[in-house]
């Protein structure tokens, strides 16, 4: 099978696997010439709002291990919305970029009290109210009036702390950012 076949099968692949969750999503795999390596771009216009970490771990949530590892080992990712580029996507903070920034964070959160206001919004069982997303954090937030640069380094901060979901959020980082802050707050 030559070279451009080959991509042209995995890309349909791909865009099978993906698109019951992702409908309308494009699959492009060529040889970047940025990173000399293989890649595969992933488009869709509901990575729009995302930042680049939830976009990958939305992806990674839906294709199948043997497929990331196998299929997929030494492709460089490149998850974009619908006319966004790849030197815009590049600039897009990543939760790296809040390190020295996430003490302070985690205190205006504690501040807020939005810990305990997720816990009462999600109840006894945040997995069942979950939509897989930030989204009732980020509700509580903006009733608090957070300033949008704000609201993305919670996000970040959460994401640092692998969380990507408000279930997320009450059932692994508050534990683990409480313990690593329990001074700061």
């Amino acid at each position: 099978m030559k070279n451009g076949s080959s991509n042209k099968a995995l890309e349909n692949e791909l865009t099978g696997l993906l698109a019951p969750r992702f409908a309308g999503i494009r699959v492009e795999i060529a040889k970047s010439p940025r990173w000399n390596r293989p890649s595969v771009t992933f488009r869709w216009s509901g990575f729009e709002k995302l930042l680049p970490e939830e976009r990958f771990h939305r992806l990674v949530a839906v294709l199948p291990a043997n497929v990331r590892d196998e299929r997929l080992a030494g492709f460089v990712w490149i998850e974009l919305a619908e006319k966004e580029t790849v030197d815009a996507f590049l600039k897009l903070p990543r939760s790296e970029d809040i390190a020295k920034r996430e003490a302070d964070i985690y205190s205006d959160l504690v501040k807020a009290k939005l810990f305990d206001a997720l816990a009462e919004a999600m109840g006894v069982s945040p997995e069942q109210k979950c939509n897989g997303d930030f989204q009732e954090m980020l509700r509580l937030l903006k009733a608090k009036r957070f300033p949008s640069n704000r609201l993305v380094g919670a996000k970040l901060l959460m994401i640092r702390h692998h969380a990507f979901c408000d279930c997320q959020v009450l059932l692994t980082a508050c534990g683990e950012l409480a313990k690593l802050f329990a001074n700061a707050a």
